[in-house]
């Protein structure tokens, strides 16, 4: 801090040496040149090297002090200059008087005299002096209107804040608006601080009702409950605006909540960045693992995308891939707001949601799938952090999954060892067979077998889970490792009595059929690649990899005779638990669905 104030202090020492000129001589500084506004004037005021338009020509100065000469008029006058951000600038005057001599001049300026501002006009943005959310309660001269309490929220950008002002039937002046404040510029005198906001309010909206000033400071020990005090100016001047205690409107500032002891789970703010499968959005954990931003992108179509489709967020109906109230804005900001469950593996927050300068109360589920994979269902926003994982703003059956990313996750073993075969096997498919862990544990190869083998797709395992019968699994194809799929294999039983009506059409091509109780039929496995995340629900297919497959045999049995293939004990393993899974929830499906 020490170095930042001397850096300051030297900088603002060497601007004044800068301007300090022999008479006759004044080159005003080069950062103030542009146009600027101010209240009452009706011209745009141009500063230039030598001339402030509205004074006239830079005679001579010395420090804040300039001597200006009127053209029109011949005379004199002394300004001055008070830069209070590269974006404000405050100056005090005297008259125009035949007299040239500077020291004279300004020495009639005394310490009541009024006090001009002035905004640059194309002025960037400036970081607010302080974030969301709070509430508050106000006054307009005529008694403080404080039920129902209004809101201060930040925006995504952390240049913006949104006023929410309630109305008091009994308090007069009160009324319900919304004013979009962008702030410009900040600086400190004595223990106020202040800061200059741009109100957003369309292209209707004049510069004399857009620039407001603001006075703050932190609230007394004699006030535990306020956070801040506020005043605002009454027009485009900060005149009035002494102290936060004084302005045309006045806030008294409170916390809206405690983000205190709410932080996201060790496993998700172990890696500062996650990307969704097509890297169409981003997360990164900031602010000592308390938020998460999210940030939208556009990548290059996923080599095995049909050509129909692009590589970008899902548009259709079911949402799934990314919440719904993501894809309107390039980026929204998840505040942990409340922990409501904390398991090793799964996790429950209300977290404070903001797209935009629009936020609510969403609650967030986070799902531990590896070191290097999680997933997140999040439902809609809710005005109150209590009502947020309510049934009527969050269901864990319908939300949709989010699967994420490290930026560069491991390889792991992949699931379902062995060989398995495409319908029957049949030449005329671009694939014939399917090797899971056979070069390699971590690789997922889709070849064509007729009449010499060649790989058509090929995959690295990231890492799979098992849910409600279908296994889930990350990987990135060899011949694009930066983008990621979900590959998820799903039990099908095609006879004529199963909820999902297949024909029985479909399991007649098969080589090897599979009884798993329930009714009996041909047990076969669907797989299918999806490019944006891991749904739950049918969804529009988003690559050209949907495939039946039914178990051959162990990896190096793949060219035996049909029937005399022997299995691996891994892969009789992991079948006969899929099939003991898959009979159970059969089961289960038939005590809660009776025929």
């Amino acid at each position: 801090m020490r170095e930042i104030l001397v850096t300051g202090c030297l900088s603002h020492f060497l601007t004044l040496i800068a301007i300090t000129s022999v008479s006759g001589v004044c080159d005003l500084p080069g950062h103030w040149r542009g146009g600027w506004f101010q209240s009452g004037v009706r011209d745009v005021i141009s500063i230039t090297r030598t001339e402030f338009s509205s004074k006239g020509a830079c005679l001579e100065s010395s420090g804040e002090k300039f001597l200006f000469r009127d053209r029109s008029d011949g005379c004199f006058r002394c300004v001055v200059m008070s830069e209070k951000h590269t974006n404000v600038l405050q100056y005090k005057e005297t008259l125009c008087e035949p007299k040239r001599d500077l020291t004279t001049l300004c020495a009639l300026i005394t310490g009541d005299a009024r006090l001009f501002s002035m905004f640059r006009r194309d002025a960037p943005p400036d970081a607010c002096p302080f974030k969301g959310p709070f509430t508050f309660s106000y006054s307009r001269g005529h008694g403080l209107c404080s039920k129902p309490a209004s809101t201060i929220d930040s925006c995504t950008s952390d240049s913006k804040l949104l006023f929410k002002y309630q109305a008091c039937p009994d308090v007069q002046g009160t009324e319900s608006s919304v004013e979009e404040v962008e702030c410009i510029g900040h600086w400190k005198e004595g223990s106020t601080r202040y800061f200059v906001g741009r109100l957003e309010g369309g292209p209707g909206l004049s510069e004399e009702d857009k620039f407001r000033c603001f006075a703050w400071e932190r609230a007394r020990e004699t006030e535990p409950k306020l956070a801040y005090r506020m005043a605002q100016s009454g027009d485009a001047t900060c005149n009035g605006v002494f102290s936060a205690y004084d302005g045309a409107k006045t806030l008294k500032i409170s916390r809206a909540g405690s983000y205190s002891g709410c932080e996201f789970p060790h496993w998700v703010s172990r890696h500062r960045h996650w990307h969704a499968l097509d890297h169409g959005a981003s997360y990164s954990v900031s602010h000592r693992n308390t938020t998460l931003r999210l940030h939208h992108t556009r990548t290059t179509p996923h080599p095995h995308n049909t050509p129909s489709r692009t590589h970008t967020l899902p548009d259709d109906d079911t949402g799934q891939g990314v919440p719904s109230q993501l894809k309107a804005s390039t980026e929204a900001r998840m505040v942990c707001s409340m922990r409501r469950e904390a398991k090793p593996y799964r996790a429950v927050f209300v977290t404070h949601f903001t797209t935009g300068c629009s936020s609510g109360y969403v609650c967030t589920v986070f799902y531990r799938r590896n070191g290097h994979i999680i997933e997140m269902q999040q439902g809609s926003r809710a005005v109150r952090a209590m009502d947020a994982c309510h049934p009527m703003y969050f269901n864990t059956s319908t939300a949709p999954h989010t699967t994420l990313t490290s930026n560069a996750p491991s390889r792991r073993a992949c699931p379902l060892v062995g060989v398995w075969v495409a319908g029957g096997g049949e030449c005329g498919r671009d694939v014939t067979h399917l090797r899971a862990g056979c070069s390699s544990l971590h690789s997922l190869n889709f070849v064509n077998a007729c009449p010499k083998e060649s790989i058509k797709q090929s995959f690295v395992c990231h890492g799979n889970w098992d849910e409600d019968g279908s296994i889930y699994v990350v990987a990135s194809p060899d011949d694009h490792p930066a983008h990621r799929y979900c590959i998820i294999a799903s039990s099908r039983n095609y006879n004529n009595n199963n909820n999902n009506k297949h024909s029985n059409k479909s399991s007649t091509t098969t080589t090897t059929t599979t009884n798993a109780g329930g009714g009996g039929g041909g047990k076969m496995l669907q797989i299918t690649a999806h490019a944006h995340s891991c749904p739950r629900h049918q969804v529009p297919p988003t690559t050209t990899l949907s495939i039946n497959f039914t178990a051959q045999g162990e990896c190096e049995s793949a060219n035996t005779p049909s029937g005399t293939q022997r299995h691996s004990p891994h892969f009789t393993t992991t079948f006969l638990l899929y099939i003991l899974l898959t009979t159970t929830l059969n089961r289960i499906s038939h005590v809660h669905n009776p025929r």
